[in-house]
This record gives structure tokens, sequence and C-alpha cells, in this order.
């Protein structure tokens, strides 16, 4: 029986495992991954990931919580929280930043491994920011020179923004600094904030009894498909063996028709990005130049890498078509 409203469970995708890497996890990974848990919980605890308002309801006449998200994680952070929870709730992408929840997926044991062998030192701290907490540091900028100076500065530490912007390494709790790696001359966290294509893609982990706002797994391998695209001649050994993995943790949770569609929704997404921008700087022009597609040149090139991994090969080969 479902009840109209609440999130729907479902169970991981039955897939083949053939490709499943054996991964180690070693002792300095797991000091890593206690130490991940850690930051994020003083992170969010600063800068809360959601803004819960009180209204009052005319439909009943009482009062309604309203909760707004402001950013969520990405990159490798995103990667070892997902790694520490037992399941996931994925958002309603059409609401962001309102939340609500859409269904729930476990994440198998073997998949939580897979994701655990990613831990890594961070050198920033990458995050996606909503179009509700871009509007309200627009407000904060604004309001330059018709506020103090000191009411500006206190104004501006109540957000996350690009650069050094984040805690200072000695405001982090000693056993959640093992995760960042710090510089010559650096004393805060630097930040970064990624550019996301189309909707916001969003799940909900609970570890340790907090909840945190990360990427949604399936949109991780998206983008890292992406990415390799962009820059896969730098370091091909190191886009085989993570996409390796990634795609052998990922098939624990997804059916590969729900990988493939997502991949191809965030790279249709990023070319109907591309254009935009493109149509922007070319406005005003007598003769513009027609907008020329990216992503199968990308697809094309990397294709004919001969270091290319055969998953990878796989992927795009179906992408292309």
């Amino acid at each position: 029986m479902i009840t109209e409203g609440m999130p729907q469970f479902t169970p991981p995708q039955e897939t083949p495992k053939a490709i499943m890497p054996e991964v180690e996890i070693t002792p300095e990974q797991k000091e890593i991954l206690k130490s991940a848990i850690i930051f994020a919980e003083y992170l969010t605890g600063r800068w809360p990931q959601v803004d819960t308002d009180v209204e009052l309801s005319e439909l009943s006449e009482g009062v309604e919580t309203i909760s707004r998200m402001n950013y969520y994680l990405s990159g490798s952070l995103a990667s070892m929280l997902l790694s520490c929870a037992e399941k996931f709730t994925e958002m309603d992408e059409t609401r962001i930043p309102a939340l609500r929840d859409v269904r729930t997926r476990e994440i198998p044991e073997s998949a939580r491994k897979i994701l655990a062998s990613f831990a890594r030192q961070i050198g920033d701290l990458d995050y996606v920011p909503t179009d509700h907490y871009k509007a309200k540091k627009i407000h904060v900028q604004n309001s330059f020179g018709k506020v103090s100076a000191e009411e500006y500065s206190r104004l501006r530490t109540q957000y996350i923004w690009k650069g050094g912007s984040g805690p200072s390494f000695d405001e982090v709790p000693e056993k959640g600094r093992k995760i960042l790696k710090r510089g010559d001359d650096q004393f805060k966290v630097m930040c970064d904030p990624v550019e996301a294509y189309g909707p916001r893609r969003v799940v909900k982990v609970n570890i340790e009894g907090k909840d945190y706002y990360i990427a949604r797994p399936d949109t991780i391998l998206a983008y890292k498909v992406l990415h390799l695209l962009q820059s896969y001649e730098q370091k091909p050994e190191k886009f085989n063996d993570d996409f390796r993995k990634l795609l052998g943790a990922l098939k624990e949770m997804y059916s590969d028709e729900e990988l493939e569609q997502i991949t191809q929704q965030v790279l249709t997404d990023y070319e109907d990005a591309m254009e935009v921008s493109h149509i922007r700087r070319n406005e005003g022009k007598e003769n513009p130049p027609a907008y020329e597609r990216k992503v199968p040149k990308f697809i094309e090139r990397v294709l004919s890498n001969p270091q290319l991994s055969p998953e990878i090969k796989t992927i795009l080969e179906r992408l292309k078509k």
C-alpha cells in the first residue's frame, strides 16, 4: 500500500556485477571518512543548508513551516558522505528550493565500500547554490554602502562565497581537519560554487542522526562523463580508474537505462546552457555565428584516444547514438 504524499521506496536495481572492482579501504581513508562527517556537521551548522520559516496559513488558520534549500554539497565531500549512509532520499527537482521527498533508495554495502575508496583530502569545498541562496547573497551585496561597514561584514559572514570565504582551519574541530588539504600560508578553507546545468538534482542522506543534502548519485556519474569529455587527455589513467569504480558503485543503485538517461540529460542541459551563453556573447552582432554543438565533438575526440577504458568507451558509444 502506497500512501499519497509519502516517499516511495525503490529497491536497488538488479544489474550485472561483472565490472565491480575489488577495493581496499585503508586506515587513512577510514580516518578521512570520519573527519568528513565531523567537518560536514560543523560546516552545515555554521552555514545551514536549509532555511526554515514559519508563516501564517490561511487554509488551516494556523502556522505553516516552509523549508527552502540554500545549497547542496558536491564533489569528493558528497561522495564521502554518500558512502557513510545506508540510503538516500531523492528530492523533487521541480520544487527546489522547496523540499519534497520523491523516493528512497538503499545503498548496498558493496556500493558504500567502493564510494569509500574515493576518500581523499579536499583542497576546496565544492557546493551548488540554489537560486534562493543566490538571491539572498545579491541582497547582501546590494546593501554595500547602505549599511555600516561592520554590518556589511557581518551580513557577508552568514553566507558561503567563492574563494577563501570558508571557515578558518583553526575554527574547524580538530578531528574535522583531517579531510582538509591545507596549502602554504592558507588559513581559510577555499570554497568553489560549482555550476549545475538544468534542474538542481539533490538527495538527502542521514548520517548519525543529521540530514545532509548532496548531489544526486546518478548525476555524479553524469558530471564525471562531462568532465572527462572536456579534459580526458589531462589524466586518462585517473579518469579510467575513477570511472570504473564509480560506475560499479552506481550500478548497484540504478539500472543501466537510468544512468544512461540522466547522463544524456545532463549533457543536453550543458549544451543548452552553452548555446544560451553563445547567443548572449554575440548579441547585437550583425551576422552572429551559429552555435556549434560541443558534446558530439568531445565524444569523437575522446573515443579516438587509445588509452580509453572499455567502460568509458561503451558509455560514449551509446551516447553517440
